[in-house]
């Protein structure tokens, strides 16, 4: 049976270059635990802010 992982990595009033940076941090960090990223989800509030990413992991 597989385990599964949410993490979020907050976009709002942040420059997407930091965003990026953050979610890069996220996957380098859950690679060398043995997760696997499956699938990104923004959350989006306000009508067009994306508030959240939510990055979903799976190990194993």
């Amino acid at each position: 049976m597989a385990q599964h992982k949410v993490v979020e990595v907050r976009a709002t009033g942040r420059l997407p270059e930091v965003v990026t940076k953050d979610v890069q941090t996220e996957l380098d960090n859950h690679q060398g635990e043995g997760w696997e990223l499956i699938t990104v989800q923004p959350v989006i509030y306000n009508s067009s802010t994306t508030g959240y990413l939510l990055l979903f992991f799976r190990k194993p």
